[in-house]
């Protein structure tokens, strides 16, 4: 797996060197790789299509223009991340928030799908009515996300929704390690609150 990922990140950078030299065109395999993964993101923070889409597009640009100061010590990846959220705290500013469009985080041909969820809890294994449970779990689930403050969401969306590590939050979001721990800590405080009502109905 190490040795994967650092011949991923030879060829990045030799990706990126022939972009810097001029050979622009090349800067498309950059972006064929990381698309749909940015627009995944995007939406996981700002619940909104369209603004998920302009924000990603904009980090792409935002990228592109700022690819000499990248420094090959850093995974692009974390890079991109960084960018991305910052194109959507630009986003979330600039906008009165729009509401919470539940959609889903990637479908089979790896775009957003309006009217499905895009925090999936559902078990395919499970019966009718535990899948239907399942599936309002997720609405809900991902309107509580929807109303956290922006730097909770954020550690909550990168650590828990896509996997990256608490240090690699941190590198994102350019912050030590324990703030985003209690970023995360909040986040889920938060929205324990808000959903333990509707669970304890839903046991009784």
């Amino acid at each position: 797996m190490a040795m994967l990922m650092h011949q991923e990140r030879e060829e990045e950078e030799e990706v990126i060197q022939a972009v810097l030299r001029g050979d622009v065109d090349r800067y498309a395999e950059l972006v064929d790789k990381y698309q749909a993964w940015a627009l995944r993101v995007a939406f996981s923070l700002l619940g909104n299509y369209e603004d998920a889409r302009d924000a990603s597009q904009e980090a792409f640009v935002s990228a592109y223009r700022s690819l000499g100061r990248f420094r090959a010590s850093a995974a692009f990846s974390t890079w991109l991340y960084r960018i991305v959220v910052n194109e959507c705290k630009d986003a979330y500013k600039r906008r009165a928030r729009s509401p919470m469009v539940v959609a889903s985080v990637g479908g089979p041909s790896g775009e957003v799908e309006e009217s499905t969820l895009f925090v999936d809890v559902d078990d395919p294994t499970g019966n009718p009515s535990d899948q239907l449970a399942n599936r309002e779990l997720s609405r809900r689930l991902s309107g509580a996300i929807g109303e956290l403050p922006m730097k909770q969401r954020t550690a909550f969306v990168l650590h828990h929704l896509h996997g990256l590590s608490l240090e690699e939050v941190a590198a994102v979001m350019g912050c030590r390690v324990g703030t985003v721990k209690s970023h995360v800590f909040r986040a889920t405080e938060g929205l324990r609150a808000q959903l333990s009502p509707w669970l304890n109905e839903e046991t009784l």
